[in-house]
């Protein structure tokens, strides 16, 4: 899916381009865009959306918005559009699906091509990127106060990349040619003093002197009148040199020409002031700039001394970080016009290519900072020497700014002040590479404006966000297209093509973790005759891909780089650490650590954060950790290595035991009438988490299940049998009420072979009619009968009444499915006897209520009231209010089917403040849906809308396939 903004907000649905109908939507997707690397919070939506008029249901409103973008972008599933807290984020498959990227990287190029005097590649680059523009930016987009910073943003870059074009245009000799645009072009833009600049060069370089002056002096009345001041320094001295006829003007200067014009300009200073007052007007009427200092003070011999250089070189064959980049690109801007300093810290895993973004960026930034570049590794990491001083790197800076050895005082704290001193005035940029913390970097920051300040390190640094104001910049691994561009940078553009699907295994092999990927590369420019796939076999062994990783050198090493950061942590945390390679899920939060660690909540969070702050692991969701899959092939090896076979088992153990019993409590509250397997008690050290209620039940679980099918994936091999099939009979409700029926057909079928292999009759014969209940769901009817039929032989065998009537019940909910309730009926009857036979009220309440179902769908409306009355009392009596829910909701069924729609509206309405109460959210979806169908044929077509659209924001919040049902009621229905 591709995104148009330089002009009407358009989308590229692979056909044609569409415009978004609707101003909401419309207005929130381009916010989204124009925010794209950050998710947006829900709150400033709302502000963007309305403003100081925003509802009360504003966050409704947004999520309504956002399912109805989703349709229109053919992203259901929101893998494009996604849900990230605290707001929603567009993800865009590569940087050009938006044209205003692809138009910053054309003009980024462009400008590149022409600083190397590349005039004609960059004109051809310049002229792409403009020719993007179909307008002024988000036109049609009503502007809240992001849209309207971004279009604003947009419509100054686009001038610069006009100049930048025109620029190289002049540079090629196509002077002539630029007059007609660049008239136009002032005339729009008539305060703009480059563009008449250059209007007055073309004019001049074309033969057209006179007209040329005459162009000087328009912009000098329009300034004048307009804003009252002169034409700038450059214009002025433009005019100058016309009128001495100053022969360079008709070429452009090379870099020779260049250092002489600058020295003509300085001989030539006082005539300048002779000659006219304009120049001197100039100077006293505009703004003033801020005095700038010396480059660098003086030598000892009293000269001036060349600015410092200290940038070491940039890596060969950078590529990506985009997003990164634009975020860097604002601190000359910031230096300037804050009180101090700006502070960008960029953080990140060990290998994530931190330095390697920094130095990239000083090299392109350093014009911007004209006296000079300081930089230091301040060896924060470093195994064998230890983070360096701060005083230590004081000196160095001080020394590279010609401050004599005799004046560097030796306390700490007066270098510092002496650091800003030489500072003060000056356009600086710092570069502090490695650092260890905060306060390693804090004496090292200059005082004042005009100087910015970059600092890499693992570490978060989150106090020099709160105490001076820096920017923090987390690097993650590449995104997978800048994980090509990188590899193409390395090897060329013409192997990476050769073999796509080696290139996209290898990427995901390296984790696309840059030092990763460079390794690689330069093995495999090492050996050019061998095709990637052979790269590729050597990386597929995760326990040797670390060695196949190392390229002799340690920072060159990912296991070395990797070690770098363990080795810093206290014995507590590396053991947490080490352990994290036993844990089988994705992610994981503090309580299932805790189990792992034998640990309480608190003290695994504490070691978790700890992790995270060096970049070890990273927090991805509030509360949620998770490490790529090479560092945890690192913490894997370290653990088989430093922990006993012993300390590994019962980890592990703690990890099942935690996981298990935690699924056992919330599924009490999704299906509390259901049987379950007596559980021995979990193992010392693993404390379950015990939810409150059927929402907050739901809520672990959609937080979990990926853990959970992970853990019960794993259980098996590692010799848990036990947990191997209980884990999924614990999850199976989530599964069926949360629509992952797929996940429930799979998580069953390794259950069976678990059980079985334990040799557990009964558990076999639960894991059989779970996998029944499962196929019904996914309509495979005759594979539902043999799981189910299978169950019922062993637990008949076993004697086992309730678990026999449980499966009877599931029995019967297939011939329900097919439409056979005869079949159905004789099934319930037989649960209800069952039920009797063992005392269970609850359970005979439950086939009552299925009975009725039964007897309304033959016909038998009368019978199937009695039935379900029955059963109401019975489960009012007992204390089920979900068991009445349920039977609420037969009650509906019955009075609609009968055209009692008043009493099908009462029963529907009490089914749904049930499932309410409950905190039944799917329940109290469907008794909506239901409600409105019988609302609608009592005439009240705007409640039956109103409770369809209650529906649907549940189940779209659930994400449930059943939404798509509702969703085609309401369209249907609409007008």
């Amino acid at each position: 899916m591709r995104f148009r903004i330089l002009g009407p907000l358009e989308v590229f649905d692979g056909t044609h381009w569409r415009g978004i109908s609707a101003a909401k939507p419309r207005t929130l997707l381009a916010t989204l865009l124009v925010q794209r690397d950050v998710p947006v919070p829900t709150g400033r939506l709302g502000a963007e959306l309305w403003g100081e008029r925003e509802p009360k249901a504003a966050a409704n409103l947004i999520q309504q918005y956002v399912m109805r973008l989703r349709r229109e972008l053919g992203d259901r599933q929101g893998r494009l559009l996604v849900t990230r807290p605290p707001g929603y984020q567009m993800v865009l498959a590569d940087e050009d699906d938006l044209d205003a990227a692809a138009f910053a990287r054309l003009g980024d190029s462009g400008r590149v091509a022409l600083a190397a005097g590349d005039a004609e590649r960059a004109a051809g680059l310049l002229a792409e990127a403009l020719a993007l523009w179909r307008g002024p930016a988000l036109v049609d987009v009503p502007t809240g106060p992001m849209v309207e910073a971004e279009a604003a943003r947009l419509a100054e870059q686009r001038l610069d990349v006009l100049q930048a074009r025109v620029e190289a245009d002049l540079a090629c000799g196509r002077h002539a040619a630029l007059v007609p645009e660049l008239r136009q072009s002032v005339r729009e833009h008539p305060l703009r003093e480059g563009l008449w600049g250059q209007l007055m060069l073309a004019l001049y370089r074309s033969g057209r002197q006179a007209e040329a002056l005459d162009a000087y002096r328009e912009v000098h009345r329009l300034l004048a009148d307009e804003l009252s001041i002169e034409p700038s320094a450059p214009l002025c001295d433009l005019q100058l040199r016309m009128l001495r006829g100053d022969p360079r003007l008709g070429l452009p200067a090379t870099e020779t020409e260049a250092e002489a014009e600058g020295q003509d300009q300085g001989e030539h200073e006082g005539e300048a002031e002779s000659e006219g007052d304009a120049r001197a007007r100039s100077k006293s009427r505009r703004r003033p700039r801020p005095e700038s200092r010396p480059s660098v003070g003086a030598s000892r011999a009293g000269q001036p001394s060349a600015a410092p250089r200290q940038l070491p070189a940039a890596a060969a064959g950078f590529a990506g970080r985009r997003a990164e980049l634009r975020l860097l690109d604002q601190l000359p801007a910031d230096a300037s016009a804050g009180p101090g300093p700006a502070v960008c810290v960029i953080a990140g895993t060990a290998g994530a290519g931190k330095t390697s973004l920094a130095l990239h960026w000083a090299h392109r930034a350093a014009p911007h900072f004209p006296d000079g570049q300081l930089y230091v590794n301040l060896h924060g990491f470093a195994p064998a020497t230890g983070p360096m001083s701060p005083g230590e790197a004081i000196r160095g800076f001080l020394e590279a700014l010609s401050v004599p050895p005799e004046r560097i005082p030796d306390a700490p704290e007066a270098r510092a002040a002496l650091l800003r001193t030489e500072t003060a005035g000056r356009r600086l940029l710092f570069v502090l590479d490695n650092a260890a913390d905060a306060a390693q970097v804090r004496p090292l920051l200059p005082g004042s404006a005009g100087c910015a300040v970059v600092v890499t390190s693992r570490g978060q640094l989150t106090g020099l966000a709160v105490t001076d104001g820096a920017v923090l910049l987390s690097l993650d691994v590449l995104p997978r297209e800048e994980a090509r561009e990188l590899l193409a940078a390395r090897l060329g553009a013409d192997r990476v093509a050769a073999e796509p699907e080696p290139v996209t295994e290898l990427i995901d092999l390296c984790a696309r973790l840059p030092l990763a990927l460079a390794v690689t590369a330069a093995r495999a420019v090492g050996r050019p005759g061998f095709a990637l796939s052979a790269v590729v076999a050597e990386l597929r062994d995760v326990r040797g891909r670390l060695e196949a990783l190392d390229a002799g050198e340690g920072v060159s090493s990912v296991r070395t780089v990797f070690s770098w950061s363990y080795r810093r942590l206290d014995t507590a945390t590396a053991r947490m650490f080490r352990l994290l390679g036993l844990h089988p899920g994705r992610d994981v939060a503090a309580p299932a650590v805790a189990a792992l660690a034998g640990l309480s909540v608190r003290e695994a969070a504490a070691a978790l954060t700890a992790l995270a702050r060096v970049h070890l692991i990273a927090e991805h969701r509030p509360g949620r950790y998770s490490f790529h899959d090479l560092l945890r092939a690192y913490a894997t090896g370290l653990t088989a290595t430093e922990d006993t076979e012993a300390a590994r088992t019962a980890a592990l153990h703690r990890l099942l035991d935690h996981c298990l019993h935690s699924a056992r409590a919330a599924r009490r509250h999704l299906a509390p009438a259901r049987g379950e397997v007596p559980l021995p008690p979990p193992v010392t050290g693993s404390v379950p988490h015990d939810p409150e209620g059927y929402e907050e039940a739901m809520a672990w679980f959609e937080a979990e299940h990926a853990v959970l099918l992970a853990v019960a994936d794993a259980a098996g091999p590692a010799g848990f049998d036990g947990h191997a099939w209980q884990l999924p009979l614990a999850m199976a409700d989530f599964l069926h009420l949360s629509g992952r029926w797929h996940d429930w057909v799979s998580t069953q079928r390794t259950a069976i072979v678990a059980a079985r292999q334990q040799g557990d009759r009964a558990g076999t014969a639960l894991c059989h009619c779970e996998s029944g209940r499962a196929a019904i769901r996914m309509r495979r009817y005759e594979e539902a009968h043999r799981e189910l039929l299978r169950a019922l032989e062993l637990q008949r065998g076993l004697g086992d009444l309730t678990a026999q009537a449980d499966t009877l019940r599931t029995l019967a909910w297939s011939y329900e499915q097919q439409g056979d309730y005869r079949a159905a009926l004789q099934r319930v009857e037989q649960v209800l006897e069952l039920q009797r036979a063992v005392g269970n009220l609850a359970g005979q309440a439950g086939a009552l209520n299925n009975i009725g179902w039964c007897h309304t769908h033959l016909g038998d409306h009368e019978e199937a009231l009695t039935r379900c009355r029955e059963a109401l009392r019975l489960h009012l009596d007992g204390g089920s209010p979900l068991g009445a829910a349920y039977t609420w909701e037969t009650l509906g069924f019955i009075h609609h089917s009968m055209g009692q729609y008043a009493e099908a509206v009462d029963s529907y309405r009490q089914c749904r403040d049930g499932f309410r109460r409950f905190g039944n959210r799917y329940g109290e979806a469907d008794a909506l849906h239901h409600l409105g169908g019988s609302l609608r044929m009592t005439g009240d077509q705007e409640a039956a809308r109103d409770a369809w659209h209650a529906a649907l924001a549940i189940l779209d919040e659930l994400e449930h396939p059943d939404a798509d049902v509702v969703r085609e009621l309401l369209l249907t229905t609409a007008g």
